[in-house]
């Protein structure tokens, strides 16, 4: 019975939980389309009451913007007339039904207190009797697998998220999230370090998920699409009161709202010549171009004497070349969006102003302006003038519009900055998929975001490199190793994940490692680099680890002595086509 109720209370749950949502959604798509007529009527009946009691000398600019807030006030309590639980509120009371009694106390205030274990200094593996061994792992988690395992916690809301085709929270996604967290934990870890797990897991899942549900929120609940049309429903407000419902009062109104579509088409002009900059730069065309690009720089670096670049790469390959791509491509300087967007600008306004002078009726008016106002997203004004039109106000109505276009658009403001080009999709798959190897940290050379597809272009795939430049070390001599992935043979006895016992590399490959091919690859051009640049750093890189460097015996039967730092990259100019 305990159990059938749980089900019973979980479904009314999500269906309430749907239900609210997808009432917000038609709700905000009447916003979306303009003031509802609910809203309208709101506005329309406190401006009746306001205009009618208005003293024959109209009202102060001080009272004006009283009456303003007052209105808008009044819209607002209307719309949020249902209490909306804070999101914050939601995630935490999910996570006391769910954890209360699984965490320990500590770690539970840790939550409450937003406190972040670093799971680097915590115990991962019981200690084992050093009397009948002569190794031993330490009892905290290796480098390359904190790394991956991080990496693997980060990407566990995406991954909810996508599955569930909801970037929103919903009832049960701590639930979900607590599941997934299991299937990443491994058997051997100690129960305490687990939990660190679970805690770590929650505080970054917390802040990205309030971040993901005020953005849903802006575009989908009717609160926040009323907030993001607050400046243009003030800006009408205002202009009633000062005017009343007459041709004069729609004539500023209309002229405002030509004035943010020119403004839109000119920020879009400016930002596409943000991003025609960075498409038209010969080094971004392609994944093997950009990634030349960046270790090229690195080496540069490594062979001026300059390796802590370098050094942080192999640390964290992910998202050392993510955060350099996306710096990079912000950063560049070519290409004027300021003068696009003013010559865009000047160019939609004298054909605007002279299309409201070139028209010979009120229904010329209507037909122009309802069909520019479609020209741009988020922006729903249409004017209707049936119970307005008088044939002679017509020059009256022409003239209002005219001069408020002339008088606001001749110092038009850009209050906001033109978009980063790492916003487009489109230009950041050019950097192709980022995921490391837990091996040997190479790089995918895959498509951004192949590992969603269905069929067998989704398993990761690359060059694979010297394994040392990720750590790997020989586990009884703890020199690092030089041997790259698809060089080891099948039937060598490999330890992953703090196991005791050891795993065929064979079968790890198949059963731990499955998204990933370890087959050479037809992309061997980097191959060279990779061994130059371990070649250069592995006693730098087994210093951070307390491990050894490798052997000159390692380094020679895998191709990473005496290799010339220029012809290596003369050879990759040449064979990309930079």
């Amino acid at each position: 019975m305990e159990t059938r109720q749980t089900i019973e209370n979980y479904i009314k749950l999500n269906r309430r939980s749907v239900d609210t949502k997808l009432t917000q959604i038609l709700e905000a798509e009447f916003i979306s389309k303009g003031i509802s007529s609910e809203s309208r009527d709101i506005i329309n009946k406190h401006l009746e009451n306001i205009l009618k009691n208005m003293p024959n000398e109209g009202f102060s600019d001080q009272e004006r913007e009283q009456k303003i807030n007052e209105i808008w006030d009044l819209l607002q309590q209307h719309i949020s007339k249902d209490r909306i639980i804070p999101i914050e509120e939601q995630i935490d009371k999910e996570v006391e039904d769910i954890y209360y009694n699984l965490l320990s106390t500590e770690l539970y205030r840790q939550y409450m207190k937003g406190i972040l274990p670093d799971l680097s200094k915590c115990k991962a593996y019981k200690r084992i009797d050093m009397h009948n061994l002569n190794f031993r792992f330490s009892q905290y988690v290796e480098t390359n697998e904190l790394s991956a395992l991080t990496v693997r916690i980060e990407n566990l809301i995406d991954n909810i998220l996508k599955e569930r085709d909801s970037p929103h929270f919903y009832p049960g996604i701590i639930r979900d999230l607590k599941s997934k967290i299991l299937n990443i934990c491994q058997n051997n870890y100690l129960p305490e370090f687990k939990w660190n797990i679970h805690l770590y897991a929650l505080l970054k899942f917390k802040p990205k998920m309030i971040s993901l549900q005020e953005q849903w929120d802006n575009e989908n609940t009717q609160l926040g699409m009323l907030n993001q049309k607050k400046d243009e429903y003030l800006k009408l407000i205002d202009t009633r009161l000062q005017y009343g419902h007459t041709l004069v009062s729609e004539g500023h109104i209309i002229a405002d709202y030509l004035l943010r579509v020119i403004h839109k088409k000119s920020m879009n002009a400016g930002n596409n010549e943000r991003k025609d900059a960075v498409r038209n730069i010969a080094w971004l065309t392609c994944a093997e171009s950009i990634r030349l690009k960046y270790f090229e720089n690195l080496a540069e670096n490594v062979q001026n004497g300059k390796k802590e670049a370098a050094i942080q790469h192999f640390l964290n390959p992910k998202r050392r070349i993510e955060n350099w791509f996306v710096r990079t491509i912000n950063n560049i300087s070519s290409g004027d969006p300021e003068q696009k967007y003013k010559d865009t600008f000047r160019a939609e306004f004298n054909h605007v102003l002279q299309e409201i002078r070139n028209c010979q009726s009120f229904e010329e008016i209507k037909i122009f302006v309802n069909n520019y106002m479609i020209q741009v997203d988020k922006i729903d004004y249409k004017l209707d003038l049936d119970d307005q039109i008088a044939e002679n106000n017509l020059k009256i109505f022409q003239d209002t519009i005219e001069i408020e276009l002339e008088t606001k658009g001749n110092n038009h403001p850009r209050d906001e900055p033109f978009q980063n080009p790492s916003c487009d999709k489109s230009i950041m798959e050019r950097l192709g998929c980022t995921e490391a190897c837990f091996w040997c940290g190479a790089l995918c050379w895959g498509s951004r975001d192949h590992h969603e597809n269905c069929d067998k272009t989704k398993i990761h795939h690359s060059s694979h490199q010297p394994a040392g430049l990720a750590f790997l070390s020989d586990r009884y001599t703890k020199e690092i190793r030089a041997t790259p992935c698809h060089n080891m043979n099948d039937n060598c006895d490999v330890w992953y994940h703090g196991k005791d016992d050891p795993t065929k590399w064979g079968v790890a490959k198949a059963k731990d490692f499955s998204d990933w091919k370890f087959e050479p690859h037809c992309t061997y051009h980097f191959n060279d680099l990779m061994c130059w640049f371990f070649e250069k750093l592995h006693e730098d890189l087994a210093t951070r680890r307390n491990l050894k460097p490798a052997s000159k015996i390692d380094l020679e039967e895998n191709g990473c002595l005496s290799l010339n730092y220029v012809d290596i990259i003369s050879t990759l100019k040449t064979k990309i086509g930079e």
